[in-house]
């Protein structure tokens, strides 16, 4: 028997967009009483994905939260009915993105039918010498939940007019047959007015069937169907203390094969090790592209240095025009982590080490009271990017924590020094403030200011942002 259900929806309020990356850092999620309920932070291509950090910041009160960032499943508490909550960081490994996000998960009530809402989100960018307006943005919208519909749509206005306008769709399938299954179906369609010509459709389908968790995803490219649009096929599941995911991919709309991406982890199989594993092999059309093979936590003796922990990650890749191996070493001692940005060279030809370079170093600590620091200098000026975030600087000096709540709902600040290669001592060139203040549960200000040398704007001597998230 197939039957439609009331609706479990994941609705991004709003999507931040870098490349074919989206990350949503304000969602609204209906939940039904006691059933597990899909949340996605982000989606985009696994390299991508595999350069965002998340960090639960405040997991909900009123439930369990399982799984991995991006993808997280919320169990509601048995008989809660009612708001909960969640706050998380999205980080960049390379610091190019810091960004605070809040998912609110509205568990309805079985006879709770229509539920409306609306929301605000914007910002204005000033900048100096001359205190002009750079850029502004507002995006404004509603979602509603009716009876077997899910639906939202969200409209942009910025500096260039009315920008974009967004309509999303979500429909629930369930059935008996074989044994209970459900079929969330979710449909996104992106238009650039002001004539409302189709940018991009998107359908994603998930489900769970015998533990593993299946999916497929839909892209259209309204600018270019023929070469852009593809479909791909996800199944993730776990054999014994061993997970594995598989990943096809067809491109165009005549679907032809286009990649497909394997990854088995899981702890080291011989003996009680804290070592862990993992495996990734990708083939594309055109043959094999890569295998990457990584061990991590390898713990290493240290006979001199019995106060600290040192661990050893050592991910190897080979591809058809080259194998590298970049090791990474962490010297542990309660909150302090030291780790040296090294990469070991390798010969053209054959297997082997030729050389072994330290282009870095990073420091982090944890401390009292939430706080964290990180310490980070490039020894490479080709490698400053990578350890820094900007190719301008060398070096970052960075300082985060919590900021103190305000009506229950928890921020986040985070203020950086970064400095470049100078003739002068020290070489301090610019200064990063950003600040994610709770003005209430529902609405989020956002303070962002650089002074200094800015990146990609050397006429600028400072960019002020201000900015809010609400719902209403």
């Amino acid at each position: 028997m197939l039957r439609k259900s009331f609706l479990l929806s994941v609705l991004g309020l709003f999507a931040v967009t870098a490349g074919a990356l989206e990350y949503f850092p304000l969602q609204v999620v209906f939940v039904r009483p006691a059933t597990p309920t899909p949340i996605v932070l982000a989606t985009g291509t696994p390299d991508e994905l595999a350069k965002l950090i998340f960090t639960i910041v405040e997991p909900p009160k009123n439930g369990v939260l399982l799984g991995f960032p991006p993808e997280l499943v919320y169990i509601p508490a048995e008989d809660f009915v009612g708001t909960d909550w969640i706050t998380y960081l999205v980080q960049a490994i390379d610091g190019a993105i810091f960004d605070y996000g809040t998912v609110q998960l509205r568990v309805l009530s079985p006879l709770e039918m229509t539920a409306l809402s609306l929301r605000s989100e914007g910002s204005l960018t000033f900048s100096g010498p001359d205190f002009s307006v750079d850029s502004y943005r507002f995006d404004f919208g509603f979602y509603g939940r009716f009876a077997y519909l899910d639906a939202q749509a969200h409209a942009t206005w910025d500096q260039t007019g009315f920008s974009r306008f967004r309509t999303i769709a979500r429909v629930e399938l369930e059935g008996d047959w074989p044994s209970p299954w459900r079929l969330p179906i979710t449909s996104t369609l992106t238009f650039k007015p002001p004539a409302l010509s189709l940018t991009s459709w998107t359908v994603d389908a998930r489900t769970s069937i015998l533990g593993w968790d299946l999916s497929c995803y839909f892209f259209y490219s309204g600018t270019k169907p023929h070469t852009d649009s593809y479909v791909t096929f996800t199944a993730r599941g776990s054999i014994d203390r061993y997970f594995l995911t598989s990943r096809l991919k067809y491109a165009t709309l005549r679907p032809t094969f286009d990649e497909w991406l394997l990854k088995l982890s899981g702890p080291w199989p011989f003996g009680d090790s804290p070592i862990k594993w993992k495996l990734e092999f990708m083939q594309k059309k055109s043959g094999f592209d890569r295998l990457r093979f990584t061990i991590k936590d390898v713990p290493i003796p240290c006979p001199i240095c019995e106060a600290l922990q040192v661990y050893l990650d050592v991910p190897i890749t080979f591809t058809t025009e080259m194998k590298k191996v970049k090791p990474a070493l962490r010297l542990w001692r309660k909150l302090l982590c030291l780790r040296p940005l090294v990469s070991l060279l390798t010969p053209t030809t054959g297997f082997g080490f030729s050389g072994l370079e330290v282009y870095g170093m990073e420091i982090r600590c944890d401390l009292p009271g939430g706080y964290k620091g990180r310490f980070a200098t490039s020894f490479d000026p080709a490698r400053d990017s990578a350890v820094t975030g900007y190719s301008d600087f060398f070096e970052v000096l960075q300082v985060e924590g919590p900021v103190i709540p305000c009506c229950g709902s928890p921020g986040w600040w985070q203020y950086s020094l970064y400095f470049k290669r100078s003739g002068q001592l020290f070489g301090l060139s610019m200064f990063d403030a950003n600040m994610y203040i709770p003005i209430s549960r529902e609405l989020i200000a956002h303070v962002r200011l650089q002074a200094g040398l800015i990146p990609r704007a050397p006429t600028k001597t400072w960019v002020l942002t201000l900015g809010w998230r609400g719902l209403f």
